[in-house]
């Protein structure tokens, strides 16, 4: 068999590895679920070690399924959530639960870098948007304020795809990715802004994390004996740098020309583009300098509930649907498709905001919470699922008009993830957009791309764009219902109305509520 390439997802829900070979065919998937820990409101946490264990079943169950001897593993790549902090002692091993990227506890802290003038706020909207509680350096500086023991015992500080990083290779570095998107690294201005920080009340953040920072496909280093061992691999085999995997995801889909967009759909929604020029303005995060490509600047908008709305429905409003399928019965997606088919454009009047874990963008407000409005006795269950698979939609199309009234016109959409599983709400997608939706052949788009990664590492393509074209293939495009278009139009401007009707009443409850919980 010919070489092929390993690619390891951490999101969310868990850990998932692809297995392709060299011109982008799956082999095997496997994946192992990961839990969250909800300890207060906005508060989301994962333990590391539960990350290995699912790592470890994920890649020993795809090379199992594959059938693939380990030597014949010629790359490896990996991927995860980003803005997700891991403090390790000085033997590497955790000290608490990783903060997950959703949370949003920073927020406080977040809040003082709006008062700071400083080019490291050109990427929270060119310095005209509040900073988003998500991000690193918050996340640090919560650590050290508020779990001072924790702070002072932590040698490393780790963003989530770094720590997989150190556990394959036992080597140190930060990754483009992260440290541009997350961390407010900016080439452009001399990388790290040290001063900003300080003023933050984080001046020794970058005493507690890697020197060394290095781009998505670059050798990090070979397969460590223990981590080979652990794995069932071979030690010594090329591992790629790694990065966020939304952006992984960028890789994957081959979005990687200024004029391209991606849409990764999942728990989280981002709206991924390439800039050849650095763009930045209210409502839009970036743009990101060298976060993707080298001399490239990556523009995203997202959403911080997307998916993940989508199953708190199921888990509060289906249990009984969802224990039909675990029985053997139907999907509970697919009898709630079935149910809803013939619902119009607007849910009969239902409009739901999916900000359920406050709003990334166009707002960037960690206490906007989500909303379910016109219900009436006429609704049933169907009416907000309905509402909701069209408020996922609804939040794409606010922050492409964003992008849009910023400078940015892309020429097509590319879409991975959950959504890709249903070709309704895809064709809902492109209804409200107004933008065909094209879908590659390989849906899981950050598994390709991280072994994509994994290829450029070990030499068999010279960068990721020739890896991408090599690798990645379209399979089939959707183009939209100009009528429902027009109709949907109405909805999306009702959609954006909501949130600022809403704020106030929304920031006054946010705050009684934290008052209350101390």
């Amino acid at each position: 068999m010919d070489s092929v390439y390993l690619g390891i997802d951490l999101g969310t829900g868990g850990a998932r590895a692809g297995l392709f070979d060299g011109h982008g065919v799956a082999l095997a998937f496997s994946a192992q679920s990961v839990e969250s820990y909800y300890p207060r409101p906005g508060w989301v946490e994962q333990d590391p070690d539960e990350w290995w264990r699912a790592i470890v079943g994920a890649v020993r169950g795809v090379i199992a399924d594959a059938g693939v001897r380990p030597q014949e593993v010629a790359g490896i790549g990996y991927d995860a959530t980003s803005a997700t902090p891991v403090s390790l002692d000085s033997h590497g091993r955790p000290l608490r639960r990783a903060i997950l990227w959703a949370d949003v506890r920073s927020a406080p802290i977040a809040a003082r870098a709006s008062d700071i003038d400083h080019w490291a706020r050109l990427y929270n909207g060119g310095g005209k948007d509040d900073a988003s509680a998500e991000w690193f350096p918050f996340k640090a500086i919560w650590l050290k304020e508020h779990q001072p023991e924790i702070w002072e015992q932590t040698a490393l500080l780790l963003d989530a795809p770094d720590w997989i990083g150190l556990q394959l290779t036992g080597e140190l570095a930060y990754n483009t990715c992260s440290a541009a998107i997350k961390c407010y690294y900016n080439s452009d201005h001399g990388g790290w802004p040290e001063d900003f920080f300080a003023k933050l009340g984080g001046e020794d953040i970058l005493s507690k994390v890697p020197s060394k920072v290095q781009p998505m496909g670059s050798l990090l280093g070979g397969l460590s004996v223990a981590a080979a061992e652990e794995l069932g691999l071979v030690a010594g085999t090329p591992v790629g740098q790694g990065g966020i995997d939304a952006e992984a995801g960028m890789v994957g889909m081959n979005v990687l020309t200024p004029g391209d967009m991606a849409l990764i759909t999942g728990s989280s929604n981002c709206l991924l583009a390439q800039s050849a020029t650095a763009l930045h303005g209210p409502g839009m995060f970036g743009g990101h300098k060298d976060a993707v490509v080298p001399g490239q600047y990556t523009l995203e908008a997202s959403q911080g509930s997307a998916g993940s709305v989508m199953q708190w429905f199921l888990r509060t409003s289906a249990i009984d649907l969802m224990e039909k399928e675990a029985s053997g019965g139907p999907s509970a997606f697919e009898v709630l498709n079935e149910l809803s088919h013939e619902i119009p454009p607007g849910s009969d009047g239902v409009v739901v905001t999916e900000y359920f874990q406050g709003n990334r963008s166009p707002y960037t407000d960690n206490r906007a919470r989500g909303t379910i409005t016109g219900l009436s006795l006429h609704h049933r269950r169907e009416h907000i699922y309905h509402a909701i698979q069209e408020a996922n939609c609804y939040g794409v199309e606010h922050n492409l008009r964003t992008m849009k009234s910023l400078g940015y016109h892309p020429r097509s959409l590319t879409v991975c993830g959950g959504a890709t599983k249903s070709p309704a709400w895809l064709q809902m997608h492109a209804d409200i957009l107004g933008m065909d939706v094209n879908v590659t052949k390989v849906q899981d788009g950050p598994a390709l791309g991280s072994a994509i990664l994994g290829a450029v590492a070990a030499g068999r393509y010279a960068s990721l764009q020739e890896a991408a074209q090599a690798m990645v293939h379209e399979h089939y495009t959707l183009s939209p219902d100009p009528e429902k278009h027009e109709e949907y139009k109405f909805w999306v401007d009702r959609y954006t109305e909501i949130h600022p009707a809403m704020r106030d009443i929304q920031h006054s409850i946010a705050d009684h509520m934290s008052d209350l919980e101390g």
